[in-house]
C-alpha cells in the first residue's frame, strides 16, 4: 500500500503539518512542506483542525431510541430499569438491529469510529447481544463495535446460577466481553468475586457499571480494586459509572483512586445519563451524581467519558455525540476543553484499543478535520463540519471547502 498524506492540516497547538500513512496508521508526522509535490493519493487538509476520531466508551444500543415506546414513570435508574424490564418481550432482533444501525450511522457522521456497547440479558435470553453482533458485522468497515453482555443479578449463590450460565451463553453468541451491576446483588462483593472468576473462565476483559448511586454506603468499587490487585487478572477491567465514589470524602477518594492507580482499573464517567436519573431525592444541595473526576485524575486514573443511554428510558436524550459528554465534563466536571476532548477520543482508543497516543508512530489514523478555531470552539459548536478517517480511509465528510 502507498503511503497516503494529509498535508496542511493545523494542530491544536496552531502548528501546521502533514501527516504521512501508511496501512492504515501514522507513519510519520512532519512540519508542512509548501513547496512538495503532491499526488492522488494526498488530501488536501487546508489548514483545518486535525484530531483524533472520536469514541463512544460505553453505549446501550440495544436500547437507543425507545424513549417513545417505553416510559420511565419515576425518571429515575430502578425506574427506567423496571420499564425496560416490563417491555422487554416487546423487543425484536429486527427491531433492535435497526434502532442500533440507525444510531451507528448517526455516531459515524459525528466522527465516532470506536464503541463499545452493553447489550442486556434477560430471562435467560441472549437476544440482544446476537442482534448487536449482527450490527457490528454490518459495521465492520467504517466502526469498530464492542459487545459487553450485561449480565442480570443475581450473581451468587444457587440463585445466580442462571446469570452465571448466561454469561457463558452471551460470550459464545458473540459477546466480546462481560459486565454487571454488582451493586444491585443482594452481595455486591461476592458478584465483583463471580464476575473476575467468569472473565478469566471465559477468556474475556471486564466492564462494570459500579455503585451506580448517590448513597455513600455503597462502595463496591473499593473492594473490586482490591480483588483485581490480588488476583492480577490478566483481563483488563474497566469501573463505568462510579457515582457513589464522589459522595465520598476527599481522603476515602483519594485512597480509593490510589488503588485504582495499582489495580490498573480505567473509570468511564458518564454525565448526561446520571444527571437525568440521579439526585431526585437530594432537592436541597444535590449532587451532580458523577464520580470523583479530581481525585481520580490527580492520583493517574485513566478516566474516559461516553454518552451511555441514547433516547430511552434511562435518557431521553442524546445526539450520538460524544461532544455531549466532553461539554458537560467541562459544565458539570470542570475540566478544560481539551481535556474533556481527549476523554472522549484519544483515551478511549488508547485504553479500549490499545491504540499509540494521537499522532505517534504506529497510531491508527482515526481523525477528525473541522474548521473549528480551536477545540474548545468545536465542543461549544457542536455542529461545525466534520470530515472522518478511519485506518486511513475518508468514511464520511461534510466539509465544503
Amino acid at each position: 500500500m502507498s503511503t497516503q498524506i494529509i498535508r496542511n492540516a493545523r494542530l491544536p497547538n496552531g502548528n501546521r503539518v502533514d501527516v504521512y500513512l501508511k496501512d492504515g496508521t501514522v507513519e510519520k508526522t512532519e512540519t508542512r512542506d509548501a513547496t512538495a509535490l503532491t499526488n492522488d493519493a494526498d488530501f488536501d487538509a487546508k489548514g483545518q483542525l486535525l484530531l483524533p476520531a472520536l469514541a463512544e466508551p460505553h453505549a446501550h444500543l440495544d436500547k437507543a431510541f425507545l424513549a417513545e415506546r417505553i416510559h420511565n414513570p419515576t425518571g429515575d435508574l430502578m425506574g427506567a430499569i423496571h420499564a425496560v424490564h416490563e417491555n422487554a418481550h416487546t423487543l425484536t432482533f429486527d427491531d433492535i438491529v435497526e434502532r442500533a444501525s440507525r444510531a451507528i450511522k448517526i455516531y459515524v457522521k459525528n466522527g465516532v469510529t470506536r464503541i463499545r456497547t452493553h447489550a442486556d440479558t434477560f430471562d435467560g435470553s441472549t437476544l440482544q447481544v446476537r442482534a448487536l453482533r449482527q450490527v457490528a458485522n454490518n459495521f465492520q468497515d467504517i466502526c469498530d463495535i464492542e459487545i459487553c453482555a450485561l449480565i442480570q443479578w443475581p450473581l451468587t449463590g444457587k440463585m445466580g446460577e442462571p446469570s452465571r450460565i448466561l454469561a457463558e451463553r452471551a460470550r459464545a453468541d458473540g459477546a466480546d466481553l462481560i459486565g454487571g451491576c454488582p451493586h444491585l446483588d443482594d452481595d455486591p462483593t461476592g458478584a465483583n468475586k463471580v464476575f473476575l472468576s467468569l472473565a478469566k473462565d471465559l477468556d474475556c476483559n471486564l466492564d462494570l457499571h459500579v455503585d451506580e448511586t448517590l448513597n455513600a454506603d455503597m462502595l463496591s468499587l473499593r473492594d473490586l480494586a482490591k480483588r483485581v490487585i490480588a488476583k492480577a487478572p490478566t483481563c483488563s477491567v474497566t469501573a463505568s459509572h462510579c457515582v457513589s465514589l464522589g459522595m465520598q470524602t476527599k481522603k476515602v477518594q483519594k485512597q480509593v483512586a490510589q488503588l485504582l492507580v495499582e489495580a490498573n482499573i480505567a473509570v468511564v464517567t458518564l454525565p448526561q445519563t446520571n444527571l437525568f436519573l440521579q439526585g431526585r431525592e437530594h432537592q436541597s444541595a444535590m449532587p451532580r451524581a458523577l464520580t470523583a473526576l479530581s481525585a481520580l485524575r490527580e492520583a493517574g486514573v485513566t478516566v474516559m467519558a461516553g454518552g451511555d443511554n441514547l433516547q430511552d428510558p434511562f435518557n431521553p436524550m442524546g445526539r450520538a455525540d460524544p461532544l455531549e459528554a466532553a461539554a458537560l465534563l467541562v459544565s458539570a466536571g470542570h475540566y478544560f476543553p481539551e481535556d474533556a476532548y481527549w476523554a472522549v477520543s484519544s483515551k478511549v482508543h488508547e485504553c479500549i484499543a490499545k491504540d499509540q497516543p494521537f499522532l505517534e508512530a504506529g497510531s491508527g489514523a482515526n481523525f477528525i478535520l473541522t474548521p473549528a478555531e480551536s477545540i474548545r470552539e468545536f465542543i461549544a459548536f457542536a455542529n461545525q463540519p466534520r470530515t472522518v478517517f478511519r485506518n486511513g480511509v475518508l468514511i464520511h465528510d461534510t466539509l465544503e471547502i
